[in-house]
């Protein structure tokens, strides 16, 4: 995703037998929810180059964004737990007086048992908001959406050398195609379309990292308190700066805002439904579809349209993505193979 935000919850990692039994059976589920979530996504964008271009600061625009974002995080870790009446009690159906009693209290569902990689992964999470969110600030949503598709090919190189994962030759190559379709797109030396067009590569740089440790996150916490202290540190931080740099937004604004911050939970949401309806490698050609629903955005929104050279570089950057989860999906049947010997 182009968002810096798309794989924030990375629910494949910890998906269980039963919910990979379910994705098998529901793959065109997962497809549409995956289509939805890359609109939403391009949406997303667009509100933030429309405050940004409009006088908003990008670290006012982010501070709302993650204000609104950490409201839905909490709504969302109440919903993840279930209901459950206490032990030996009857008690009438659930009315407004009558709380419900959950299985995990919040406390609980938002408790991290690895807090410092937490609060290392939200930070990476904040530094790839702040560079995506600048870098559309400047250049047109489909040029910045196409560069930033490089993160699986970063991902790929980061799970090799921290994760210890093995990268075949086919998929090295894969990676060094999808750069030079990133070289095409951002044209150094034969009229780059702006200096922000490198904004993100660095975007996508940081976001990798970022992925990487929620994949190790994931072993330790759920995706509702992956989900809660990327809201809760990036708002901190940001807070920290709002009286320095702080112009009182417009109604128009706040609500611009909530919109952001609920469009990036629903969005996240979709995602997290997606993967467990099918897996990643049955609905990963369908992330780039959000290349041409953040075209027809720009479009809409601001009249931009993409220059040739990002169609051409895009296609190229999609058929290496295309390619690796391809890999992806060999090395994983393999895999299952030798389990099952």
């Amino acid at each position: 995703m182009a968002d810096p935000d798309a794989a924030d919850l990375n629910p494949v990692s910890a998906m269980s037998a039963r919910e990979r039994q379910i994705a098998g059976d529901r793959p065109l589920y997962g497809i549409l929810c995956l289509v939805i979530a890359g609109f939403v996504f391009s949406f997303f964008n667009a509100i933030v180059k429309h405050l940004s271009t409009n006088g908003m600061p990008v670290m006012e625009v982010a501070w709302g964004r993650y204000v609104f974002h950490l409201v839905f995080a909490i709504l969302y870790a109440g919903f993840a737990a279930r209901l459950e009446k206490p032990a030996g009690a009857v008690l009438p159906p659930p009315h407004w007086f009558w709380p419900p009693h959950w299985l995990q209290s919040w406390r609980e569902m938002l408790r991290a048992r690895k807090p410092g990689l937490q609060f290392l992964r939200s930070l990476l999470m904040l530094a790839t908001t702040l560079l995506f969110f600048l870098a559309v600030s400047y250049i047109d949503l489909a040029s910045a959406t196409a560069v930033a598709f490089v993160e699986p090919m970063v991902i790929t190189i980061l799970s090799h050398f921290l994760l210890k994962e093995r990268v075949g030759i086919r998929r090295w190559g894969a990676v060094a195609v999808g750069f030079i379709g990133v070289l095409i797109v951002i044209r150094p030396g034969f009229g780059m379309v702006h200096i922000a067009i490198l904004l993100p590569v660095l975007s996508a740089s940081t976001g990798a990292t970022y992925n990487v440790l929620t994949r190790i996150a994931a072993r330790y916490d759920s995706n509702a308190t992956s989900l809660f202290y990327a809201a809760l540190v990036g708002c901190l931080v940001l807070s920290c700066f709002m009286p320095f740099l702080w112009q009182a937004p417009t109604l128009t604004q706040w609500l611009l805002l909530a919109a952001l911050g609920l469009s990036g939970g629903l969005a996240h949401t979709l995602v997290i439904r997606a993967f467990t309806y099918a897996s990643a490698s049955v609905i990963a050609p369908f992330i780039y579809l959000q290349l041409l629903w953040a075209t027809a955005v720009g479009y809409a929104w601001f009249e931009m349209l993409p220059a040739v050279t990002t169609w051409v570089g895009g296609a190229v950057i999609m058929a290496t993505g295309i390619y690796t989860a391809h890999r992806e999906r060999i090395r994983a049947r393999e895999r299952l193979a030798k389990l099952d010997l």
